[in-house]
């Protein structure tokens, strides 16, 4: 069987279905988080207009500047998360998590109260005009109640981002989906019903919060879930190094909190609180642009995880090929539509008379960006999991802080209506500044690794125990670990194909070999059979002989391994062996 042969069926057996599996139930999250971003300002400016919009638009730089610090927590620890399992450190991971909980709720609770004490010098430097006005009591009312929710927030996307990583997509996704749907209900309710303003659209926001982790914590009851809370030590290192990881990308934010500062002040003098409010239309319209790429980023973010850890090189640019082939297509698809539809996207947002021609104008120049903006946010979240953290970081500061400002100032010296291809031009200079630097610069492959996918049907061991003989022998790995090695393979693949298939169809073993630096060998494997954990097999002499061979096969596997786990992932059975 050639490579390029055998990386076809790795694709379509293996890699494929999991990108799928993964990203129906992130795409309805994603589509979630649009509702709830857009409900808010939907309904707030059909009840109060332009001084609405203005508003929503004065507190998102306050949400950037959320978005750093519970998105960074919430994704550095799914991603180191991921890592410790896909290396077979089930414990590992249960630690990372237990500590940076702790860190989530220290944190929150430190925001709430610090932007309470703080919240006139706040409301100053976000430019809400007097202290009394119309505006400045609107923006205190929403920050209040925001701050007071800020525990639940942070613990919001730390469980979901973490329950998803567990082998939970569908739970994930639906207290996700139901928490935002959730926020876009009683939006309508407290504002539209009870005419309770933009305090009605935090109270919904904070509601829809509360469901949501209610959703997330009934991952905690299954008995088969390796995501646990354990009190433990906090290993200060550890948590430093996983808030790096999360970081790099949400640190942008930072960048985002201070360009929207000067964006707002740059469109008051402009326009006043009309440009304010186009403004607030084309981020609600991004939000929903955005999603498939949020969708596809999260759903490349654990996979492209599990497949670095695994040394995986194939399968991880597989996964890369997928998100960037669908984002090209849906974004085109998207931001024809939303360019079509613009001005009653306008008109919905409560624009009214030459509002509505000039908001449809910021809003067909901003869809030419989705598709550029797409490209970056999809390659970051690849980045973020091979440990290219400064990429990242990079890219993020560039598209929504460095190129973005830059172009809104200059354009902002021109007409109202040059303003909005700030968004297109910050967009492309980005990827012409980070795509050379990726894509120039040689990447090391390792050839300490070797992969081999076995067609139980058609092919029989020897081949892949010959061939992983070879490799034991080209990486100087010792006779006494080899046959180790090889023991390994044999009881185990012997193991799930006598118990776990049935032998009637496309059915596979991928096997994943790599020689660690520390002197270790890491064995994984990758089946497509029904659920069975080759570990959990017991001897005993009720078991036939064939039965009772295969287990006793097993415990010496056991014996001769430094760790083994095992979890089914994306519907697949995934066995990790570590020999010394």
């Amino acid at each position: 069987m050639s490579e390029t042969i055998e990386e076809t069926l790795q694709s379509k057996t293996f890699t494929d279905r999991m990108f799928r599996r993964l990203f129906w139930p992130t795409l309805m999250s994603a589509a979630g988080l649009a509702l709830g971003d857009i409900a808010d300002a939907l309904f707030v400016g059909i009840r109060l207009g332009k001084v609405g919009l203005a508003t929503m638009s004065l507190v998102a730089p306050v949400y950037m500047i959320y978005n750093v610090l519970d998105v960074g927590i919430a994704l550095g620890t799914s991603v180191k998360y991921t890592q410790a399992l896909g290396k077979g450190k089930a414990k590992k991971g249960v630690e990372i998590f237990s500590q940076m909980l702790i860190v989530a709720i220290v944190v929150s609770i430190l925001v709430a109260v610090i932007g309470l004490l703080a919240m006139p010098y706040i409301l100053r430097f976000l430019g809400a005009g007097d202290e009394g006005g119309e505006l400045w009591n609107y923006t205190k009312e929403y920050l209040q109640i925001m701050f007071l929710g800020a525990p639940l927030t942070f613990l919001y996307f730390l469980l979901y981002y973490c329950v998803r990583c567990d082998d939970a997509e569908k739970l994930a996704s639906t207290g996700f989906t139901v928490g935002y749907l959730t926020d876009v209900v009683a939006s309508a309710v407290f504002i539209m019903g009870f005419k309770l303003d933009v305090k009605g659209a935090i109270y919904a926001t904070v509601l829809g919060k509360a469901v949501g982790v209610c959703i997330f914590l009934f991952h905690f009851t299954r008995k088969w879930a390796i995501l646990r809370f354990r009190p433990v030590k906090l290993n200060f290192k550890e948590i430093f190094s996983t808030l790096r990881t999360g970081m790099s990308s949400s640190v942008g934010y930072i960048g985002q909190f201070i360009a929207l500062i000067v964006v707002n002040n740059i469109l008051l003098r402009l326009g006043g609180e009309g440009a304010l409010a186009q403004l607030n239309v084309v981020q609600n319209v991004s939000y929903v642009a955005l999603a498939i790429y949020s969708a596809i980023g999260d759903t490349i973010q654990p996979l492209s995880g599990t497949f670095f850890a695994e040394h995986n090189r194939s399968a991880l640019k597989r996964v890369m090929y997928l998100g960037i082939g669908l984002g090209i297509m849906c974004g085109s698809v998207i931001s024809v539509a939303f360019a079509f539809f613009a001005p009653s996207i306008c008109s919905l947002f409560g624009l009214r008379g030459d509002a509505i021609t000039t908001g449809t104008f910021a809003v067909q120049i901003f869809c030419l960006s989705v598709i550029p903006a797409g490209l970056s946010i999809t390659w970051s979240a690849c980045f973020q999991t091979i440990k290219r953290e400064r990429i990242v970081f990079l890219i993020n500061q560039l598209r929504t802080f460095v190129c973005f400002l830059a172009f809104a100032i200059i354009l902002s010296r021109f007409e109202l209506k040059w303003f909005w291809y700030s968004f297109l031009g910050a967009e492309l200079l980005t990827i012409a500044i980070w795509a050379p630097i990726v894509f120039f610069k040689k990447q090391k492959v390792s050839d300490r690794v070797f992969t081999y996918l076995l067609d139980v049907n058609s092919s029989d061991l020897s081949e892949m125990l010959s061939k992983s003989e070879e490799f034991c022998d080209t990486n100087g790995i010792d006779m006494k670990q080899t046959f180790s090695v090889i023991m390994c393979i044999e009881e185990v693949c012997q193991a799930i194909i006598e118990n776990a298939f049935n032998r009637k169809g496309d059915e596979y073993i991928m096997l994943s070999l790599c020689a660690e630096r520390n002197g270790s060998v890491v064995l994984h494997f990758r089946d497509n059979a029904a659920t069975f954990n080759p570990f959990a097999m017991k001897t005993g002499q009720d078991y036939d002989d064939d039965e009772h061979l295969a287990s006793l096969g097993i415990q010496m596997v056991k014996a001769k391994s430094k760790q083994f786990f095992y979890r089914k992932y994306a519907s697949f059975n995934t066995l990790t062996v570590e020999i010394e």
